[in-house]
């Protein structure tokens, strides 16, 4: 009888001997299984990793909701006609073609609102804020130089808002593309005169409006 029965072989002997046995009574050969992961510790996690990806993804979106869609005054340039909407955290200024007629308003010059800031004498100063980004979109605006737009009081450092004609205390009859101080080139019978000029820029023009009572 060998000496070794009943012992234990060491690791590498135990599997040739084991290897050989099988071979003799023609069972398949299963090498020693590795350790690895459970099944269950895998799916947990699996579920971990999707909670984290799930929760970025989460707080993207509130985010996204919390600063709102993003604002249109951010793409004006000089030039451009615009209506305002909202009011407060909501207020907007839109991008509006000139010729429509309830666009009253023009953009002379665009910025960034970070504290204190003034337009020219003349024009009048619009901000639009973007609470999230912590700034506002500053806009000097001035009148839509388009004869028929109504208004009430036009000497305001805020945006005059427009007016039915029917109500409206003033009405542009005539404009001129040019500014003017001295001669004004409005007929006679002109209630308010407004002149404007160009910050230098190629796309507001400068101009003169001719206002009249309605």
């Amino acid at each position: 009888m060998s000496a070794n029965h009943g012992g234990q072989f060491p690791p590498q002997q135990h599997w040739h001997q084991q290897q050989q046995w099988n071979e003799r009574q023609g069972w398949p050969l299963q090498p020693p299984k590795k350790k690895g992961l459970s099944t269950r510790l895998k799916v947990l996690l699996l579920v971990g990793a999707l909670v984290l990806v799930g929760g970025g993804i989460g707080l993207i979106l509130v985010m996204k909701a919390a600063a709102g869609p993003e604002k249109q005054a951010k793409s004006l340039t000089e030039g451009d006609c615009v209506v305002l909407t909202g009011s407060g955290k909501e207020a907007d200024a839109v991008k509006t073609p000139c010729d429509s007629p309830q666009a009253p308003y023009a953009v002379s010059l665009t910025g960034v609102d970070k504290g204190e800031w003034n337009c020219k004498e003349g024009f009048y100063q619009y901000t639009v804020p973007r609470p999230v980004r912590g700034d506002g979109v500053a806009l000097c605006l001035a009148i839509n130089a388009k004869i028929g737009l109504c208004f009430d009081e036009i000497e305001t450092k805020t945006p005059p808002p427009l007016k039915d004609c029917g109500s409206a205390r003033l009405r542009i009859s005539e404009v001129f593309p040019r500014m003017s101080v001295v001669n004004s080139p409005c007929a006679e019978g002109t209630a308010e005169v407004i002149s404007y000029a160009s910050y230098g820029t190629s796309n507001f023009k400068s101009a003169t409006i001719c206002f009249v009572k309605p």
